[in-house]
């Protein structure tokens, strides 16, 4: 289901800021780094697409894109200290608990655990999280800490089954009211930068793009004309933001 396209998105959204990224795995994982850590990223292209992630050299986290019957699947997991696995204990313990399986609408995440024992019988436990995304709503995989993964709701648009007259004014609610207000709400909770917001705007018009070109209710002019209008990039806002943070650093200067 639309492989080349969750290749090409899953590459773009791990591009966007480390400070997105870090608010994701500290939102996921309940950890608390800060924006300053740092973030080096390996890629596996094959299916599932996954990218692993280490934070401040040595954590490591590893997200995978699936797709289940229909639905997109989100599996991230912490691999732990990548140091750790150096000399594990002969009889190392590894234990996978009852899910927890959470509801948010239509969408369900499921927790599960990996127990690392160590020689003295230290433990590290691990948490894994498989989300699966079966409603277009943006607001609530914003509360769930993965509004990076934002473009792939339209995967579930794509199942819905309204009629195309409906499709048109549906798609239209869900650019207008649900993606472009949940993206300012992430903004101003500090989740994503002023070029985050913009650039997941961006994906969101080139994913609409690629999945929805040849449908026949997506060929009426005045539907694509506004498309264009909801994701286009706001330059002024670029601008403005830009102008403060030469001005910051200029009086930080001064100080000097």
């Amino acid at each position: 289901m639309y492989f080349q396209e969750n290749i090409w998105m899953m590459e773009k959204i791990f591009h966007l800021s480390d400070k997105a990224l870090i608010h994701m795995v500290n939102r996921l994982f309940r950890t608390e780094y800060s924006d300053e850590e740092t973030i080096l990223k390996e890629w596996n292209h094959q299916e599932p697409v996954s990218v692993w992630l280490t934070i401040g050299c040595a954590n490591r986290y590893m997200f995978q894109l699936r797709c289940l019957e229909g639905c997109i699947q989100i599996y991230a997991e912490d691999r732990g200290c990548m140091f750790q696995y150096g000399s594990p204990a002969e009889n190392t313990i590894v234990q996978m608990r009852e899910p927890q399986i959470i509801y948010f609408g239509k969408n369900r995440k499921e927790e599960y655990c990996t127990t690392l024992e160590f020689p003295g019988h230290e433990r590290i436990t691990l948490p894994i999280h498989i989300i699966t995304l079966s409603e277009c709503s943006a607001k609530k995989l914003e509360d769930s800490g993965l509004i990076l993964f934002l473009p792939f709701l339209f995967h579930c648009f794509a199942e819905e089954s309204a009629k195309t007259e409906r499709k048109q004014e549906f798609l239209k609610y869900f650019m207008i009211h649900d993606i472009v207000g949940t993206l300012n709400l992430s903004l101003r909770k500090g989740d994503l930068t002023v070029f985050d917001v913009q650039k997941l705007k961006q994906f969101c018009r080139q994913m609409v793009w690629r999945m929805f070109a040849q449908e026949p209710w997506m060929q009426d002019l005045e539907l694509q004309e506004l498309i264009l209008e909801i994701f286009e990039t706001d330059l002024d806002l670029l601008e403005r933001v830009q102008r403060l943070e030469i001005q910051r650093i200029q009086n930080k200067q001064m100080k000097i």
